[in-house]
């Protein structure tokens, strides 16, 4: 099967099979937990309790899906730290109205002879609903070293029950292929370039030795749902993938943030998904707590 013609049969479907759609949850292969030696330091232990979030189609809203999954972690009673590995744009922080609180971001971290101390560096961290926040300024400092990014997950990883990771498109794990030892949530544009994308994306990250990513579908903004959407369905059997759920925009978060407000829950549109991807990891980590 191949884009033209999932974009043929969409025509047929409307978006609403696809807005409250989760589907049932197959457990990925992973590798086993490894230590990497990276630029002469130290071997870092890769841990399991962190979860890489990503998309390469632009403005699918990556940081959107890790804060609203680090949220929903937090309310289920699990310590969690969200971290923006953003280095070309960044500002976790500003969308989530943090940007005035006090507090360490990424580039003001030091990792002398590839060490964090964990308990210290949460302790600096500004908090957003009891979810700590190690968001990147890339305006105001330099790209750490593979070798501090890998030092700084550990440290959190060792802190926390959980480590949500906003990657952005990616593209940090041409020059740290080691983050391709966590677990990876790929966010899939449901339309036909974006699940060209999205196949794309598990190819990259197979060649970094990734285990099997999550799936997460997304609705894309200001869609046409006659003629744009593909279908769950079309969309799995292109990436031959079952997809943990489906995303959709939410005009009142968007318009919380342009405001300057935040996220402030997890959308109504969403709920669904981040809740099927919230008890993955939970499962993932033999945790039971519903909190």
């Amino acid at each position: 099967m191949v884009p033209g013609q999932i974009g043929a049969r969409e025509q047929q479907r409307h978006a609403s099979n696809v807005r409250t759609m989760v589907m049932p949850r197959t457990m990925p292969a992973r590798a086993a937990p490894c230590e990497q030696l990276v630029s002469g330091h130290a071997a870092v232990p890769i841990r399991d309790n962190v979860y890489a979030i990503l998309s390469l189609s632009g403005g699918i809203g990556v940081s959107m899906v890790a804060a609203m999954t680090a949220l929903r972690l937090a309310q289920r009673r699990h310590s969690c730290v969200l971290v923006d590995c953003d280095f070309t744009a960044g500002g976790l922080d500003v969308l989530l109205g943090l940007e005035n609180e006090p507090g360490l971001r990424f580039q003001t971290v030091k990792a002398p002879l590839g060490h964090v101390d964990g308990p210290a560096l949460n302790h600096e961290l500004p908090r957003w609903e009891r979810v700590g926040v190690l968001s990147s300024q890339p305006w105001s400092g330099e790209k750490p070293d593979s070798w501090e990014i890998l030092a700084v997950l550990q440290a959190l990883a060792e802190s926390n029950d959980v480590v949500i990771v906003d990657m952005a498109d990616g593209a940090l794990y041409e020059r740290v292929p080691e983050l391709a030892s966590y677990t990876q949530i790929l966010i899939a544009e449901l339309t036909v370039l974006g699940l060209a994308r999205a196949k794309h994306a598990k190819t990259m990250l197979s060649r970094q030795g990734c285990a099997k990513p999550l799936i997460v579908g997304a609705c894309p903004r200001g869609a046409s749902p006659s003629k744009s959407i593909v279908s769950v369905e079309d969309a799995q059997e292109y990436l031959g993938d079952t997809l943990l759920g489906v995303i959709t925009p939410d005009r009142h978060i968007q318009a919380d943030v342009l405001e300057g407000l935040g996220v402030r829950a997890v959308s109504k549109g969403s709920r669904r998904a981040i809740d099927a991807l919230v008890e993955y990891i939970e499962d993932d980590l033999g945790g039971d707590d519903d909190g």
